[in-house]
């Protein structure tokens, strides 16, 4: 089954509307830390590519292969700049196989995650992995606003963007990524929120900001229904 990407069409193209967030303690910081110097000579399979920030960050690394699928055909002049193969959707890379793997802030929009999630596994070489973020239904600032008013909006990016169609918890988010077949869940982590997206640029430099970063990360590590903006998982292969 071909799993369409539709429902993150937006009247900005996604390549200018998901930017690179480098920050510690955000998901992309996540993987890229988890790819380093890792991609050497491996394929990489890259679903939902944004800005195509991930593959700007890896072909440095000289991967056999440098894959992204996005559907949003606006997108695609930029990405080839990144990515040696651009598709439109699963059926372009139908019947091969990935060392790597990414689904970053991808699956909260998809109509069925699950069944999306196991026809990546298919994909899976063995002994690779799967990199997913997800948003965290249960962060403070969803919580508090029902705790309070019982009542919640949705908003253009973050958590509530009005073009998700799935929430996930902690639970429900590892749950999830367990009933992939012939797999394992090696990770789950957190990442904190982008509080430098919302203030001057300025800030980010300051060095008691940058120390804030690591006790927020080691904040939400240790409360991650809470305190972890974003779930993060790095799903292995059992086949060998």
């Amino acid at each position: 089954m071909v799993f369409p990407l539709s429902n993150r069409f937006n009247a900005t193209a996604p390549h200018l509307r998901y930017g690179f967030k480098p920050q510690r303690g955000s998901s992309h910081h996540w993987a890229i830390s988890q790819l380093s110097e890792g991609v050497y000579r491996k394929s990489v399979l890259d679903v939902g590519p944004g800005s195509g920030w991930l593959g700007e960050a890896l072909k440095h690394q000289e991967p056999n292969s440098l894959v992204t699928i996005e559907i949003d055909l606006r997108a695609h002049e930029h990405l080839k700049t990144h990515y040696h193969e651009v598709h439109s959707d699963l059926t372009g890379v139908r019947g091969r196989r990935f060392d790597i793997i990414t689904a970053l802030d991808l699956l909260e929009h998809l109509p069925e995650p699950a069944e999306f999630l196991h026809e990546l596994g298919g994909l899976l070489a063995p002994g690779g992995c799967i990199l997913l973020s997800v948003p965290n239904i249960a962060h403070w600032s969803v919580r508090l606003p029902l705790f309070f008013w019982g009542s919640f909006r949705y908003t253009e990016k973050g958590i509530l963007d009005r073009s998700h169609l799935h929430f996930f918890s902690r639970s429900s988010f590892r749950e999830l990524c367990c009933s992939v077949p012939n797999s394992k869940l090696a990770e789950l982590s957190a990442s904190i929120e982008p509080a430098e997206l919302a203030l001057p640029s300025w800030v980010s430099q300051i060095v008691l900001f940058r120390w804030s970063l690591s006790g927020r990360h080691w904040l939400a590590q240790r409360m991650p229904g809470l305190l972890g903006y974003q779930h993060l998982a790095r799903i292995e292969s059992t086949l060998k």
